[in-house]
């Protein structure tokens, strides 16, 4: 049962047309990755999805709402963000606040959550990513991959309907990718349904249930993730993949 369904999404800056109308369909309990080179509009797609940016034209169905995204209002849009969540490539943190009161800011300004209650939660979420032995850190005393696992115990905390991760890795020193990934795969098989704009080949082809390979601001083709690395129907897909897994 798709839990997101996009249909012909525009978006242009100025005069150039960054997304050219992308369809989209996400079911409920799957991962779905997006790949693509540079500049194909990932990052844009992912932000109008979640009215951090207008699209100028398109509709949404996100569970039993149903909008016309560039008519969106902001009555919509809040509740849109209360049912999803967005992980940024550089985590985002309030850099004067704890990892438990990162997590739990939103809980108690936005969701008007007794703070006990918000640091239970936020402990739990904390816990889940292997981060509660940090909980009374700033994000100073913490390394990139512990920022960024901090980040997603943040967006657990709202128990979403769906988070979207903006090349949540590509921030990372190599050697601290793995932690970040292991996290998101460990959601992966709780059930969490997440669409994440990736560079990482390998999370991808393994954790996803879906790839969809995007350039200059479309979709080229996309696919059981699996089959889509394995035998890709479009010359540019395979060129791609080859190049990347080098």
């Amino acid at each position: 049962m798709a839990v997101l369904e996009v249909k012909d999404l525009h978006k242009q800056f100025g005069q150039t047309e960054i997304l050219r109308g992308i369809d989209l369909s996400v079911n409920k309990g799957d991962v779905t990755s997006i790949i693509g080179p540079s500049g194909s509009g990932k990052t844009t797609f992912l932000r109008c999805l979640n009215f951090l940016e207008s699209a100028d034209k398109g509709t949404m169905q996100f569970d039993c709402m149903t909008l016309d995204m560039p008519a969106v209002t902001k009555k919509q849009i809040l509740e849109i963000h209360k049912r999803t969540a967005f992980v940024f490539q550089n985590y985002n943190l309030f850099a004067n606040k704890t990892a438990l009161q990162n997590v739990t800011q939103g809980l108690i300004t936005v969701r008007k959550m007794k703070r006990k209650d918000a640091e239970e939660v936020g402990m739990k979420m904390l816990k889940r990513v292997g981060m509660d032995d940090r909980a009374s850190y700033y994000p100073i005393q913490l390394s990139g991959g512990q920022q960024q696992r901090v980040a997603i115990a943040r967006a657990l905390a709202g128990d979403p309907d769906i988070i979207y991760f903006d090349e949540p890795t590509s921030a990372l020193d190599p050697e601290l990718i793995g932690e970040v990934l292991k996290v998101m795969q460990s959601l992966a098989s709780e059930g969490l349904t997440m669409l994440v704009v990736t560079h990482e080949m390998s999370f991808a082809r393994d954790v996803s249930a879906h790839t969809i390979f995007m350039e200059g601001g479309k979709i080229v083709e996309e696919g059981p993730s699996k089959e889509l690395f394995a035998h890709p129907s479009k010359q540019r897909t395979e060129e791609f993949i080859r190049r990347i897994e080098k």
